[in-house]
């Protein structure tokens, strides 16, 4: 069983990369008209910056340490907020004069469609491991163990 765990979350991981590429090829031309090739290389950097978060965020899910749902919620939250503000943090001292337009409007862009992304492929994990995979789902055992169709 844990293959299947481990496939839904490389499944998972490998959605979110490809959304976060379609999103980096469509917002590829506004950055480069806005601010030439340095607009490109911050919006690259703000799209990776979320994109690995989500894949940690993904790959967490899996595991079986949280005593409920709620920490481990609290867990995925601290590790996307912590890589991204603190990425964000990182850039404002390195590079105060980026503007929302060279980097953090880039960066809340990308969060945002990263988050989307993340919960959907969690539920949508999550709603496939309940169900065993099946569409219809297990049927429901009796107390002896007998499922009852």
């Amino acid at each position: 069983m844990t293959s299947g765990i481990g496939q839904r979350q490389l499944r998972a991981a490998l959605w979110l990369t490809l959304i976060i590429a379609i999103g980096w090829i469509v917002c590829f031309w506004p950055a480069r008209m806005l601010r030439g090739q340095d607009g490109v290389f911050w919006m690259t950097v703000a799209a990776v910056c979320c994109l690995i978060p989500g894949w940690i965020v993904v790959f967490i899910s899996a595991l079986s340490v949280f005593p409920n749902d709620l920490s481990a919620m609290m867990v995925q939250m601290l590790v996307r907020l912590g890589v991204v503000g603190g990425t964000a943090v990182i850039v404002k001292r390195m590079r105060p004069e980026l503007g929302p337009v060279d980097f953090f409007g880039w960066l809340v862009g990308f969060y945002c469609l990263a988050l989307a992304a993340e919960v959907v492929l969690l539920k949508d994990s999550a709603r496939k491991a309940e169900s065993g995979g099946a569409p219809g789902g297990p049927a429901p055992a009796d107390q002896d163990g007998s499922s009852s169709t």
